[in-house]
């Protein structure tokens, strides 16, 4: 197991020990950032918004993401910007939501080289986000904001 992952992995666990409302938390800072996202969702129950961040835990926790999971990522983006709506811009403002809240909930083992794995397997997960909406044709916000850094 790398270190990278490690420490990813020891976050995570410090941050679930430590706030029972991590979820919740990373939600409203979500929400509080992009409120066009909270009416979105303002139909997904509880018990979606958990599997939804299952889903999320375990596309963080896999080293080589986008390779691993390329055509999963084009499959859901299409479904959600078809379906659901969803801005290209949203996965973006959930990703430093979730960066906010952990860095928060986490914050007895935090320190810059935790903040260095997370950010940079936080941003490998964005760009293949990135890469599955480019792959369905969609250029947008995201795609300046991934260009930009």
């Amino acid at each position: 197991m790398s270190v990278e992952q490690e420490l990813i992995e020891r976050a995570l666990e410090c941050a679930a020990e430590d706030d029972p409302q991590l979820n919740a938390r990373i939600y409203q800072n979500f929400y509080d950032a992009m409120p066009d996202a909270e009416a979105l969702m303002s139909h997904v129950d509880d018990g979606v918004r958990g599997k939804m961040m299952s889903e999320i835990y375990r596309l963080l926790l896999t080293e080589g993401v986008a390779a691993s999971d390329g055509d999963y990522l084009a499959f859901e983006t299409k479904t959600h910007a078809n379906s659901y709506f969803v801005q290209p811009e949203m996965y973006w403002g959930f990703s430093a939501a979730f960066l906010k809240t952990l860095r928060l909930s986490a914050a007895r083992v935090w320190s810059p080289v935790v903040e260095q794995a997370v950010s940079q397997r936080l941003d490998a997960m964005t760009a293949a986000i990135h890469r599955a909406i480019t792959q369905n044709g969609g250029a947008t916000a995201l795609e300046i904001r991934m260009d930009q850094n």
